[in-house]
């Protein structure tokens, strides 16, 4: 069915429409994002600190939530070449690596080490990368959402540890330190939102990304515009919105804060394991019937739920700093003698 249709015959106004099929590929837009953030943020445990229950918090943090595609509008090629792989991962394009989205090294640069030792030695040939299209080399690479959640997971526990350093020697520290250390958790807390939400969308998982590509079988849409549909088409044609999902908001996935890899990957391809589903759901039309509403709506509250978990886990992954300590004592680091 046409999309321009399906919106007119929602009576979604005609910008939307624009605004929706022209813009670059993104994980849901801003109101998915919220969506997404929305949740999570319901479900924060009663162990976490009351200071984040304030309406200023919230709203900072939905606001944050889309950042990471705020960089995009930049067309910076050095930002660009490291920020655009985050946002996805292809996961059949790892097969040739003899790769699975449950087998990934942990390590960003083991990955791409491995990457480059196997097109180097002539075990995986691939199609020469295009540099005219390809500016910010990027062509090449699979993918790396795994790796920036797991990162910023960690970068979300070291501000919960400089603040509850702070917290724990208060006398040694000013209003505007706990404030500032406050800010940054915020900050990293919206930041990672954005892309354990890019995560729970199965459009970011494949190489199927803006319809389907290769060998089609079952007649799948290669419509291009299907991605932004997505995004936020869909969202808007079924009006979701995040007063709709709050009471249906999910516990925290549980995520440790030492098998915290292979439950990431796990998230993944949980996601990827849904793309096949929603491309049936526009095959047949259910996708802009309650069937359609029923999947986008879980795979929001999914990644809600992911994204409470890893909230959760980096602040019982935080802990107080010992070097930060000493700096704010002034005590000299105690040695061992022979």
């Amino acid at each position: 069915m046409c999309r321009r249709r399906i919106f007119e015959s929602a009576l979604i106004p005609i910008c939307i429409l624009t605004f929706t099929l022209c813009s670059p590929a993104r994980a849901w837009d801003e109101d998915g994002h919220i969506i997404v953030t929305r949740v999570a943020y319901e479900k924060l445990p009663p162990e976490m600190p009351d200071w984040l229950r304030s309406e200023k918090v919230r709203a900072r943090l939905e606001y944050l939530s889309s950042e990471p595609d705020r960089w995009r509008g930049q067309h910076n090629i050095h930002l660009d070449h490291d920020n655009s792989p985050d946002h996805y991962i292809d996961a059949e394009d790892l097969e040739p690596f003899g790769l699975t989205l449950k087998t990934l090294p942990p390590l960003r640069r083991e990955f791409l080490d491995l990457l480059a030792t196997k097109r180097a030695t002539g075990e995986v040939k691939e199609p020469p990368r295009n540099a005219a299209k390809d500016k910010d080399y990027t062509q090449l690479n699979p993918g790396m959402l795994p790796w920036e959640i797991a990162e910023l997971q960690w970068k979300l526990a070291a501000s919960w540890t400089t603040l509850k350093t702070y917290e724990q020697y208060r006398s040694h520290v000013t209003d505007e330190m706990i404030d500032n250390a406050r800010q940054n958790v915020v900050y990293q807390m919206g930041v990672l939102s954005h892309f354990v939400g890019d995560g729970s969308q199965p459009l970011h998982i494949t190489r199927h990304h803006h319809g389907w590509v290769g060998p089609n079988p079952k007649g799948y849409t290669m419509d291009r515009g299907f991605h932004a549909y997505i995004d936020g088409g869909v969202i808007a044609l079924h009006r979701i919105t995040r007063e709709d999902l709050i009471p249906k908001a999910r516990p925290p996935k549980s995520v440790s804060t030492k098998n915290y890899w292979p439950e990431i990957c796990g998230y993944l391809e949980e996601t990827f394991q849904e793309l096949e589903p929603l491309y049936e759901l526009e095959k047949t039309g259910e996708l802009e019937r309650s069937a359609g509403k029923a999947f986008i709506e879980d795979r929001l509250l999914e990644g809600g739920a992911m994204l409470a978990g890893v909230w959760v886990a980096a602040y019982e992954g935080s802990h107080l700093d010992e070097y930060r300590i000493r700096q704010l004592t002034g005590k000299k680091p105690t040695t061992q003698k022979n």
